[in-house]
């Protein structure tokens, strides 16, 4: 990683000029050398998406040590939409873990559309498009997937629409919560920017580490058919 000569005092939210503060991204611009602005052409959209949320929810002791990442963040160009999908996956099922009630409710709307878009459909709801890594954080979840699964059967969305600003809205819903229900929602924080950048550098975007030991066939299906059984209750 490479470490900015100077570093700056990053702030919240969106700034005018320079001169008025800078949030993570918009420093990220100016050490690319692009027009001041909070979504430099350099990062993937998604990965800013992030970025900002991680800055904006982050304590302002704490948010400090973001700005290390900024130098990594000019070289991480765009990515694929379905690597697109994965980063923002992880952001949701970082979140999940840490959500009761309401909140639980929407993020696993968010999760289950965003599968749904990942699988390319705009409408209804197939348990089958549910990524492995999914089934297994909503395990335990009946309420909130009945409920989801309901509220995508009449929610319609249009593919260009929800990337354009679903994949935004979820990982803002997502950071918001680790923020506001972690015990220590910082470095909560910090390490899912840093996994994200590691995904994106790798080539293999929302690879949860949980998900191991691919070699055990047997046990992976029989986990798999446990999961798509609770999704179709």
């Amino acid at each position: 990683m490479k470490i900015p000569a100077a570093m700056p005092v990053l702030t919240r939210g969106k700034h005018r000029k320079p001169r008025n503060g800078a949030c993570l991204m918009e420093y990220v611009s100016v050490l690319a050398g692009e027009s001041f602005s909070d979504s430099p052409e350099c990062t993937d959209p998604t990965l800013a998406a992030i970025a900002r949320a991680v800055n904006d929810y982050s304590g302002d002791e704490r948010r400090q040590r973001l700005a290390i990442l900024a130098s990594d963040l000019t070289t991480a160009g765009p990515l694929e939409l379905t690597q697109r999908h994965d980063l923002a996956r992880r952001a949701l099922l970082t979140a999940i873990p840490y959500s009761v009630g309401d909140r639980r409710r929407v993020l696993v709307v968010g999760l289950l559309g965003l599968e749904r878009a990942a699988a390319g459909d705009t409408s209804g709801f197939c348990p089958e498009a549910v990524s492995l890594d999914s089934e297994f954080a909503l395990l335990g979840c009946d309420t909130a997937v009945r409920e989801a699964v309901e509220r995508l059967e009449v929610l319609p969305v249009a593919l260009d629409q929800h990337r354009d600003r679903g994949l935004a809205a979820a990982i803002e819903l997502a950071v918001a919560t680790i923020a506001e229900e972690a015990a220590d929602p910082d470095d909560v924080l910090y390490d899912l920017l840093v996994s994200c950048l590691d995904d994106h550098g790798g080539g293999r975007a929302g690879t949860p580490a949980r998900v191991t030991g691919g070699g055990d066939g047997d046990g992976v299906r029989a986990d798999r058919k446990l999961a798509q059984r609770h999704l179709q209750r």
